[in-house]
């Protein structure tokens, strides 16, 4: 089993969670809103592949994880900062302008309601995160929001508790959470203001990722997977290992989808998360994952374009889940590729009009 965490496995766990949430979206669905054909069902209501896309929920909880990780990490290689944290903001926003600007255009010649881009109205607020075209991109929001916290703040208690207890509150917070949602404690908004309600609803999107967030803080301060690696391969061979975590995302995932409660959804995505980084890959797939982690925030930006909002029901056109999975991933790859070659070419520009500002200054001088 693999006993390290680093830049390259960050990375390929990116790349399965946005393989996760592809699938979450795509395939968890029941009765009347299956998409496409499935070829095996449980019953009349229930696609087996229906299993799949209810235990890929664990999707936001990865992605959370490798944020808490990712900051952790930089704590202790003295590298975390504000200003760290606001350029990162500015590279994502960079990419999350370019999306809206060309899925807004792409609105224009092919959304016949007019819901993309909408008013101008619409479209400036979707500039500034006040509005949005897409419902995957509330992550988004919480993910900015988080990175606004200074480091030292956000990880303050990272800091200060030991990893046993800080684990044990992350669970307490989550459990507190989902009863909170589950029985309605809070309002799903306040008041008529609609800036009030965006606060509002953002305080609350923040407020549920934070527990996965420290959890990947504490992960890392623990040297969780390097302890459970080192265990491991201590007491078992490397063919046993392999089987013993086959047997083990086996029983994790058969037993999320029987006792089938949402309140799991935060465990099965920590146990998921060190299974994964466990897991001693092959070179094609650590190939594979690498490169969905590549195009992880593009896929994430634009999947939800190409079957439910501007091309709807284009992926569906695969008809059967597999080949819809497949249809999905090529659509939002060569977006991707469209996106990032915008980006170099703007930065490329940018970098002319420098050149040329410094060369006109040198000879003005």
């Amino acid at each position: 089993m693999r006993m390290t965490y680093d830049k390259q496995d960050a990375h390929m766990t990116r790349g399965m969670a946005i393989l996760s949430m592809l699938v979450l979206h795509l395939f968890c669905r029941t009765g009347g809103d299956v998409f496409g054909t499935p070829l095996l069902w449980f019953n009349s209501e229930t696609p087996v592949v229906y299993w799949f896309g209810y235990f890929a929920e664990i999707c936001v909880t990865v992605y959370s994880l490798c944020v808490g990780y990712a900051q952790q990490v930089m704590a202790e290689g003295g590298r975390p900062s504000w200003l760290s944290n606001l350029w990162r903001i500015g590279r994502l926003m960079t990419n999350y302008w370019i999306v809206v600007g060309l899925f807004s255009i792409l609105g224009l010649l092919f959304d016949a309601g007019g819901g993309i881009p909408g008013s101008l109205t619409d479209f400036l607020k979707s500039i500034f995160l006040l509005h949005s075209y897409n419902g995957a991109w509330w992550y988004l929001h919480s993910y900015v929001f988080l990175l606004l916290i200074p480091p030292k703040v956000l990880l303050y208690p990272v800091k200060k508790l030991p990893v046993w207890l800080g684990l044990s509150g992350c669970l307490l917070a989550q459990v507190a959470w989902y009863c909170v949602g589950r029985f309605g404690l809070l309002p799903d908004s306040i008041g008529s203001v609609s800036l009030v309600e965006y606060i509002w609803t953002e305080l609350k999107n923040l407020i549920g990722i934070l527990p996965a967030v420290y959890v990947g803080a504490f992960l890392c301060k623990g040297k969780a997977v390097t302890k459970v690696g080192t265990w491991a391969n201590k007491h078992f061979s490397r063919a046993v290992g392999k089987w013993l975590l086959l047997l083990a995302f086996l029983v994790l995932f058969l037993g999320f989808n029987l006792v089938h409660k949402a309140a799991l959804v935060g465990i099965t995505g920590v146990a998921t998360f060190l299974l994964f980084n466990l897991w001693d890959k092959s070179k094609w797939t650590q190939k594979l994952f690498l490169f969905l982690g590549k195009h992880s925030t593009n896929i994430w930006l634009t999947h939800m374009f190409f079957y439910v909002y501007l091309f709807v029901g284009l992926v569906q056109k695969a008809k059967y889940p597999v080949l819809m999975l497949l249809f999905m991933l090529a659509l939002c790859i060569a977006s991707s590729y469209v996106i990032i070659g915008i980006d170099k070419g703007i930065r490329f520009g940018i970098r002319k009009i420098r050149s040329a500002r410094r060369r006109g200054t040198t000879q003005g001088g």
